[in-house]
């Protein structure tokens, strides 16, 4: 957005930002709050204070800075008021996204830096990387929350964590457990139970899939090829002879052999299979071929407890 762009939506944005800034309490944060937005709009290639201050005139380096890492304002209940700006807008159609989002980096000592994947360079770069929860229509996406993610580098190193100001109470937590905190959250700001959609990162795990389930949250999730299970209902637990704790499971040599994903899509008759388009991109029509199939996951068979459903 240039700057005449900018001034033309001035009235929409001053609106939008009446209904969030005040949570912020002391008025000079809300007028920072105000210059920080529209410095983030304005075109530029680098989001940082200096540049941005340098595309925004009359904004005031030292109280930016101040403002965005100094200042001590609460970040989530302005999140939740987002969200309940945006729930009017957005519903019924919209869906709860789990994505990642990286932000490439060249220094060492951003907050979570690390070499690790990054998906907006696609492949393994020096970069930080969030775990963040979405609203999501056909058309639209708004981020309600995120979580950054330290890798265990970081929390091993005194060091770093101390110049970066990372409070003693942070410890590890993966990916998954990030994602299921910020949906969490997102609950509790009364969302609703919305299909959740996310890729093979987090729906492989079958821990991370019957935690959406204990949620009561309907899902659509990618696997990775090699998850293994059957197509059919594997047999009951034996009934209880009267002795001891009744079995949950029946024995594992009992159980038929399991199959990858890959595997059990190869064995199904073509006429299982439909050619579906979704939508358009650059290139034309995105399309591919799906086929709907019962599936029970073999997860944990030598665990005890009961076997995963369907």
């Amino acid at each position: 957005m240039d700057t005449v762009a900018l001034r033309a939506a001035d009235g929409r944005l001053r609106k939008f930002l009446a209904t969030l800034t005040p949570l912020l309490g002391r008025a000079e944060r809300q007028v920072h709050a105000g210059a920080y937005v529209r410095g983030l709009l304005l075109d530029g290639e680098r989001k940082s204070i200096s540049p941005l201050v340098d595309r925004l005139p009359g904004a005031d380096v030292q109280a930016l800075r101040q403002f965005v890492n100094q200042s001590p304002w609460a970040w989530a209940p302005l999140q939740a008021a987002l969200t309940h700006t945006m729930l009017d807008r957005l519903l019924p159609e919209a869906v709860l996204i789990l994505d990642e989002t990286s932000f490439p980096k060249k220094g060492a000592h951003s907050v979570g830096v690390a070499r690790q994947y990054c998906g907006a360079l696609g492949k393994t770069a020096n970069c930080q990387v969030a775990v963040s929860v979405h609203f999501g229509t056909e058309t639209t996406s708004l981020p309600l929350t995120w979580r950054l993610y330290l890798p265990q580098e970081w929390i091993d190193d005194p060091v770093r964590r101390a110049q970066a100001r990372v409070p003693e109470a942070v410890t590890y937590a993966t990916k998954n457990a990030l994602a299921l905190e910020a949906l969490d959250a997102v609950l509790a700001w009364g969302v609703g139970h919305r299909v959740v959609l996310a890729d093979a990162g987090y729906g492989t795990s079958h821990d991370f899939r019957a935690a959406l389930a204990a949620r009561g949250l309907p899902y659509c999730v990618q696997t990775a090829p090699s998850v293994k299970g059957w197509v059919t209902a594997p047999p009951a637990a034996p009934a209880s002879r009267g002795r001891g704790r009744p079995a949950k499971r029946p024995p594992a040599t009992q159980l038929p052999p399991s199959h990858s994903l890959d595997q059990l899509a190869a064995a199904l008759p073509a006429r299982a299979w439909r050619t579906i388009s979704w939508r358009q991109d650059t290139k034309g029509s995105m399309r591919s071929r799906f086929a709907r199939t019962a599936f029970w996951p073999a997860h944990g068979v030598s665990r005890r407890g009961p076997l995963p459903t369907a």
